[in-house]
Order: C-alpha cells, then structure tokens, then sequence
C-alpha cells in the first residue's frame, strides 16, 4: 500500500468516530432534554441528514437511546487510550466515572434480555428469582448497572455484587444508594477467586471479558459451590461473528479489558470438568448492539454434587 492510499484509508476511516459523537450527541440531548448550542444543532443534524439518518432517533423509546448512548461512551472512551502508550493496559484500570458509569449502564441493558430471552429457558429459574428467598450474584458488578436492573425487573430479589476494583464499587455504592435499593444490594470489594459463599445463589453472572483466563478455572469451581443446588452460571462472553473485521475488534477490546475470550466448546467442557449439568450455549439478542453468547450450566442437586466431590473421584477441572 502506498502512502496516498494509506492516507485514503485512514480519511475514510476515522470519519466514522465523528460519525458516532455526532449521533451520541444527538442522543445526549433527546435523552437529558438539554438542547445543543444552534450551531452545533445544525451541524450534526447537516450530518445525519448526509448519512441519511436525520430523524432516525425520533420513533426510538428513551431506554434504547440511553443503552445506545452509554455503548457509544463507553467505547470510545476506552479506544481513545489506545492511543497513547501511557494509557494502555492490559487490564481494568480505569478510573474515569465517565467510563465506569457507562460500562454499568451498557451492563444494565442485558438485564431485560437475561430476564424475557434467557432465564425462560432454564429450568426453574423463573420461579426461583420470583421467590422472596431469590438470589442473584453478580461478578465483576463494576458500578452495579446490572444489579440494580435485575433489582428492578425482579421485585423481590436479592442481589450480591463484588467487584475487586475500588474506583468502581465506589460509584456502584452511589448508584444503589440513589436508587434505593440498599437494603436488597450488598457490594463487596472481592475477586471472583476469593469467595467463599456456599449454597447462596440461584443465578450467577460470570462475565469473561473482564476476567484473566488463568482465573476462570477457579471461578467456576468457586461460583459452583457458591451456587444453590439446582441453580444456574451464565458463563457471559462476546459473540465475535463470522465478520472478521468485527471479531479482530472483539478480541481486541477483550485483551485491553484484561479478560479472555474462549471457544464456547472449551468452555463446555470447563463447566462439564467443574460438575455443572445441562451444559449449552444461548444465544441473546442484540443488546442494543453487543451480541453475548452465553454458555450455561446448572449445579446438581445437593446429593449428587457430593458423589462428584466426594464420592467416586474428585471433580477435574480441565487446564485452559
């Protein structure tokens, strides 16, 4: 490639981060109600009319603009510090309430999905999550989106979250205090590997984006036990597609998250090695545009899971 078409490349391509601010701008104001500067109105609305989307946001209801709006943060954000060398990392270090604030709110949109697509399709979890004893745990909480969302969607449920990065259970205690919902959240400051809850849960969120792969293998053995009998991982990781272009980013943006991202039949076998039953793999609608691809597992009754323990052999944890 030579230097003019090199340059062509780039012009062409980083339009599209203009692109994307002008419609989260556009967002920002429906959302908040707070009017651009004129200039700046006519501007982004010259924009969109050229893209042919002027308008687009009119028939879209204010919970879709506002998971839209915080994806659109919460990326471009995160892809700004990729470049400068002072910024980079290869794990969660963020400190920004801008970033933290809209990962939780890009977490919350997963909730109406787990709630009407997925939780349907495992065996009793409904009932469970709608009984006063209910009890969702929700690792990696960051700043509790999720947690106050599932709170919300399942009024008697209880919630614990925990979260080993101080800066996000900060604003994550903030956010459940102006919601209200103190008394139904507790938040820890624990690693998913350090949990010693037995017998307490009945769904359990595990999201590999942000976890090390050297980790999982631990996680599952500690999310098992903390699981009730009978109850049910979500192993949650991004769906990379077929779209090469696409997956490059995905496993892009998980390595600077400092998680991993695993075939779904690895990941099969990890929880089968772990002692789950009723292995398979979901998939969840476009939330608004992340598609997860969630293996599940449920942990055996009470009796069975001592045979595996303690009975014919230990349960064998496959290394990754």
């Amino acid at each position: 490639m030579n230097s003019q078409a090199f340059r062509e490349l780039v012009n062409t391509r980083k339009d599209s981060t203009t692109i994307l601010a002008a419609l989260g701008a556009a967002l920002d104001a429906k959302e908040t109600g707070t009017p651009l500067h004129p200039a700046i109105q006519a501007r982004i609305a010259e924009v969109l009319d050229a893209l042919e989307i002027d308008g687009m946001t009119e028939g879209v209801n204010a919970a879709d603009c506002g998971r839209t709006l915080a994806e659109i943060r919460f990326g471009m954000l995160l892809d700004a510090k990729l470049l400068l060398s002072s910024t980079r990392s290869l794990s969660w270090t963020h400190t920004e309430t801008e970033i933290l604030q809209a990962g939780g709110e890009v977490s919350a949109g997963f909730a109406p999905a787990l709630t009407q697509t997925i939780v349907p399709q495992l065996e009793g979890l409904s009932r469970r999550l709608g009984s006063p004893e209910g009890s969702f745990f929700d690792v990696g909480a960051g700043a509790a989106g999720l947690s106050i969302a599932m709170a919300r969607l399942w009024p008697s449920l209880n919630v614990v979250g925990i979260d080993p990065w101080a800066p996000s259970l900060a604003l994550a205690r903030e956010n459940v205090r102006t919601a209200g919902l103190i008394g139904r959240i507790q938040l820890r400051q624990q690693a998913v590997e350090d949990i010693l809850d037995a017998d307490a849960f009945d769904l359990a969120w595990l999201p590999s984006a942000f976890i090390p792969e050297n980790v999982i293998p631990a996680a599952c053995e500690h999310v098992y036990r903390a699981l009730r009998p009978g109850g049910w991982l979500l192993f949650a990781m991004a769906n990379p597609g077929s779209d090469p272009v696409s997956a490059s980013l995905v496993r892009l943006r998980t390595v600077l998250w400092g998680g991993c991202l695993m075939d779904p039949d690895q990941v099969g076998t990890l929880l089968k090695g772990t002692g789950f039953v009723d292995v398979r793999t979901l998939a969840m609608p476009l939330v608004p545009s992340w598609r997860l691809l969630p293996p599940a597992g449920r942990r055996t009754s009470e009796q069975r899971n001592q045979e595996n323990c303690c009975g014919q052999g230990r349960r064998i944890v496959p290394r990754l």
